[in-house]
């Protein structure tokens, strides 16, 4: 029996809910926590279909021993992830969370367990991702002889945290942004793309114009210089980007290659971050162009499809 409590978030996909829960219950965990967001009010007719369909799957769900929660109002993008860890570590001192639409190989639950348990008392890491974007795209480790690498950047797609690192940090409305803003943004050690990044998405998710949950938990990793532990092959297949998307994601991310971890897991003893890793996610993700770049980027792929009809 798997002992680490696993949290599954679903909303309205019953096909990949389904899978998911084969998934899960292979493992066989001590300890499943299922929840459902609640309907949006401008939900279509297909919307919520697949989100009746979704709910009764769950609720017929018997497979194993699970506390499934479904909010009757729609909690949202901006406080779900504060809105079920909170639930969650009213009782758990950690837990693995996994959404719908991210497939695990089967070495992922393995991994976080003995990365949870490895690191349980070092507070400088705050974050074990599943998901390793370089082997996604490439196939190729970035570094040999080791299972694991750490960068600034936390993911998503797959992860694992502790209790008191979540609950002492995090904070979807991040209060504290005009108070830490100048110091974030001169003092954490970013590069030029990074701190135009950060400035345009707080300062917007400050002020409530963007909705979104996981870049308040980038924000304070780098702000107090924690750890993300990066396995050194991908570990997550995001498959949301077909069916029902929520969230924003680069398409280069769309099609990861993943590959699975093998135990023993081999230590990184090196606690210093992977440069090379969080440059490629710099170059990739977190290198806001300035004005004129980006006005000139607009342009030129607004313009893709007009050249090549003039082509054809």
């Amino acid at each position: 029996m798997f002992n680490i409590p696993i949290v599954f978030l679903t909303y309205k996909r019953p096909n990949e809910t389904k899978k998911m829960l084969g998934i899960i219950t292979k493992i066989k965990p001590k300890k499943l926590y299922i929840f459902q967001d609640g309907k949006k009010k401008r939900f279509n007719n297909s919307e919520i279909k697949n989100h009746n369909d979704t709910t009764k799957l769950l609720k017929k769900f018997s497979q194993c021993k699970s506390k499934k929660i479904f909010f009757k109002k729609n909690i949202g993008q901006r406080y779900i992830g504060q809105k079920i860890l909170d639930y969650v570590f009213r009782k758990e001192k950690y837990a693995i969370i996994l959404e719908d639409d991210c497939i695990p190989e089967n070495g992922f639950f393995g991994f976080c367990r003995e990365m949870l348990i490895k690191y349980s008392s070092d507070r400088s890491v705050a974050h074990i991702s599943g998901c390793n974007l370089y082997f996604g795209t490439s196939k190729k480790k970035i570094i040999k002889n080791q299972d694991y690498i750490f960068s600034k950047f936390p993911h998503f797609m797959g992860w694992a945290t502790w209790k008191n690192r979540w609950k002492k940090y995090y904070d979807p409305e991040i209060k504290d942004w005009p108070v830490n803003k100048d110091h974030f943004l001169s003092n954490c050690n970013l590069k030029t793309g990074e701190k135009r990044f950060f400035k345009y998405y707080l300062d917007k998710i400050y002020d409530g114009k963007q909705i979104a949950w996981d870049t308040q938990w980038v924000y304070y990793n780098i702000l107090n210089n924690f750890k993300t532990i990066v396995p050194n092959v991908n570990l997550i297949k995001n498959i949301g980007f077909y069916n029902a998307p929520t969230g924003k994601g680069a398409k280069k991310f769309r099609n990861l290659k993943t590959k699975n971890i093998l135990l023993p897991i081999k230590h990184n003893s090196k606690m210093t971050f992977c440069k090379d890793y969080d440059n490629f996610l710099y170059e990739s993700f977190y290198n806001r162009k300035n004005i004129i770049k980006r006005i000139y980027n607009r342009i030129k792929y607004s313009t893709k499809p007009l050249i090549s009809f003039y082509k054809t």
